[in-house]
C-alpha cells in the first residue's frame, strides 16, 4: 500500500482520530500535528508499556527511554484515553486525567456460543511466547499436577513449553487465526482453563480476556485473585494455584455450575455490543 501523505487538508476531513497502542516518534509528531489542526485525539492502550518483563520479546523496544518518552508525550496530547483495566488507568493517569476503563469483551457479533458439548478431560492454557516466565514460575505445580492426573490431557495453545517435564499427557497447538482458535477451543470441550500469571506490574494491568474465552468454551477458569471474576477459581500464590487446579481436576468443585456463573457474567456485563455503548459515550463527549 502506498504511504498516505498526511497533511492538514487530509486531517481536516476528520472530526476525530483514534490510534491504538502508539509508541513511535513519528506517531508522537503526528499526534502533535493533529492537535494543531484542532482535531480530537483518542488514544487506546491495552498493556502497561512501562513495565514489560525482560522475557517479553518486545522488552528491548518498549524499555527504551525514548520510546517511553514518546508514549508519555502521546498520552499528554490525547483528548481521551481508553484502557481495559483500572490498574492500567492508574499507571497512565499521571500523564492524562481523562482516562476511561473500557473492559475487554466477548465479540457477540462475530461469535455466538453453540450448545455446549459434553466435557472432556482437557485442561487448557492459552497464550503467546511472551508468557514464558509465567509458565516457568508455575512449572513445579504444573509438573506435579500432570503427574497426579495422568488421565487428563494438558493442552498448551499458542506456545510450546519445552521446559516442562515430559509426562506424556501434554500437547501443543500452534497459534492460529482467532476464528479458528475459538472453534478449536470450543470443539475441544475443555473442563478447565488455567491462567498462571507471575504477580508483577505488567500482569496486574492485564485484562481477564483468557477467562472470557475459557467460559465461552465451557471451561471453569483458574485465574489470579485480583481479577475478581464471578464463577472463576482464584489463586493468590503458587500453593493456592496448585490447590485450585487440584480442586477442579478432581471434581471437588462443580465445574458446570461455575462455568454457568462466569458465562452469565460475561453475557450480562462483557459483551462487545454492551461495552461499545461506553465507547459511543466517549465519542459523543468529544464531538
Amino acid at each position: 500500500m502506498d504511504q498516505v501523505n498526511l497533511n492538514w487538508s487530509l486531517i481536516a476531513q476528520f472530526d476525530l482520530v483514534m490510534i491504538q497502542r502508539p509508541f513511535t516518534k513519528e506517531v508522537l509528531n503526528l499526534c502533535g500535528y493533529i492537535k494543531q489542526c484542532n482535531i480530537k485525539l483518542w488514544i487506546d492502550y491495552d498493556d502497561n508499556l512501562f513495565a514489560l518483563n525482560p522475557e517479553n520479546p518486545t522488552f528491548a523496544l518498549y524499555n527504551n527511554p525514548d520510546i517511553q518518552a514518546n508514549v508519555k508525550g502521546i498520552l499528554k496530547l490525547a483528548d481521551a484515553v481508553t484502557v481495559p483495566t483500572e490498574n492500567l488507568r492508574q499507571v497512565y493517569i499521571e500523564f492524562n486525567e481523562n482516562i476511561s476503563v473500557i473492559p475487554n469483551a466477548f465479540n457477540d457479533s462475530l461469535f455466538q456460543r453453540p450448545e455446549l458439548k459434553g466435557r472432556t478431560n482437557h485442561c487448557v492454557w492459552r497464550g503467546p511466547e511472551a508468557h514464558v516466565y509465567d509458565l516457568m514460575s508455575h512449572s513445579k505445580e504444573i509438573n506435579q499436577i500432570t503427574k497426579e492426573f495422568p488421565e487428563w490431557r494438558f493442552m498448551f495453545m499458542g506456545f510450546s513449553p519445552w521446559f516442562l517435564s515430559d509426562t506424556g499427557n501434554k500437547g501443543n497447538i500452534p497459534s492460529m487465526d482467532v476464528v479458528m482458535y475459538f472453534k478449536t477451543l470450543f470443539d475441544m470441550a475443555p473442563s478447565c482453563l488455567h491462567v498462571p500469571l507471575h504477580d508483577n506490574a505488567f500482569n496486574r494491568a492485564k485484562s481477564n480476556i483468557a477467562a472470557i474465552e475459557g467460559s465461552y468454551a465451557g471451561a471453569v477458569c483458574i485465574v489470579p485473585a485480583w481479577w475478581n471474576m464471578p464463577g472463576t477459581v482464584p489463586y493468590t500464590d503458587n500453593a493456592s494455584y496448585y490447590e485450585a487446579l487440584k480442586s477442579v481436576l478432581s471434581g471437588e468443585v462443580d465445574r458446570v455450575a461455575l462455568n454457568k456463573i462466569t458465562w452469565e457474567y460475561v453475557m450480562d456485563c462483557l459483551t462487545l455490543s454492551k461495552v461499545n455503548v461506553e465507547r459511543l459515550q466517549i465519542l459523543n463527549s468529544l464531538l
